[in-house]
């Protein structure tokens, strides 16, 4: 649906009432400089998250037993302070998001990996929207991806036709790249393998470190939302299915860690050690 007054009604999908200083950024960056509205929200019920202290140890159990080493490594991010655009913000200081409709939904386990939402809550969300920005609920499948008229956008941090999956920027770091790609996509059931709305490539040959790639990846994706709503209400626009999709990566392990352990630590120290 199009409302009558032009505004782009827009969902939000998210797990809960705050979010990362970023992506709260680069949504008010869409409804200042966009016809965008922000109308819905629709927050993960917290007993559909993993979020209890059982299922979190479980959690914990299960992580470091696929990616021992890996693991290892975020508990040394745990004792040391978030950067700023990580910290948590309150969605409630968006323009406009506290008139909009609140939903708590379940995220419903599907077949294989992923969830989705409820019918009656699929319902709802295509009764209003014509857009859907998800910043929450996993992976998602099913109705609810075609029930916003322009469908549901999501970041990547990545070129989604040479990397998909996790960590964001890692493996394009530990393999010498040039370039890092962020991604606004429309999202399918294929992971990471959306039709694109926006790709733009990030330059880090003078980068030399995982942690300032992504912070110049997150400074790109401020403003990528904005350029996304702009393109879909273009009626000369149309989202670019990608011709091929790039390998599924996925946290490392073993000897991966070493290697990126190696060159982020010797390119920290190079830094400090480095006549001004």
């Amino acid at each position: 649906m199009v409302t009558e007054d032009a505004t782009l009604s827009t969902t939000l999908l998210v797990n809960s009432a705050t979010l990362p200083r970023w992506q709260r950024d680069a949504l008010q960056r869409m409804v200042t400089e966009t016809d965008a509205e922000i109308t819905q929200v629709v927050l993960r019920d917290s007993e559909s998250r993993r979020d209890g202290t059982t299922d979190f140890l479980r959690d914990v159990r299960d992580r470091f037993g696929e990616y021992p080493l890996w693991s290892l490594v975020g508990v040394v991010r745990t004792v040391t302070p978030d950067p700023t655009y990580k910290r948590k913000v309150p969605i409630s200081t968006i323009t406009g998001v506290t008139s909009a409709e609140w939903i708590h939904s379940p995220a419903l386990p599907t077949e294989g990996i992923g969830h989705e939402l409820p019918a009656e809550v699929v319902d709802r969300v295509a009764a209003e929207a014509d857009l859907a920005v998800r910043f929450g609920f996993g992976i998602l499948k099913g109705d609810i991806l075609s029930a916003p008229t322009h469908g549901v956008l999501s970041y990547h941090f990545g070129d989604i036709r040479r990397y998909r999956g996790r960590p964001g920027g890692f493996w394009e770091f530990l393999e010498d790249e040039d370039r890092v790609g962020v991604t606004v996509q429309q999202l399918s059931e294929t992971l990471d393998g959306g039709r694109i709305v926006v790709l733009e490539h990030v330059d880090i040959t003078d980068t030399d470190t995982w942690q300032r790639i992504r912070l110049r990846c997150v400074e790109r994706a401020r403003g990528l939302l904005t350029e996304s709503v702009r393109r879909l209400t273009d009626p000369a626009f149309a989202p670019a299915e990608p011709a091929e999709t790039g390998k599924l990566v996925t946290l490392p392990q073993g000897g991966a860690v070493v290697a990126y352990l190696l060159k982020n630590n010797r390119n920290r120290v190079r830094r400090m050690v480095r006549p001004a």
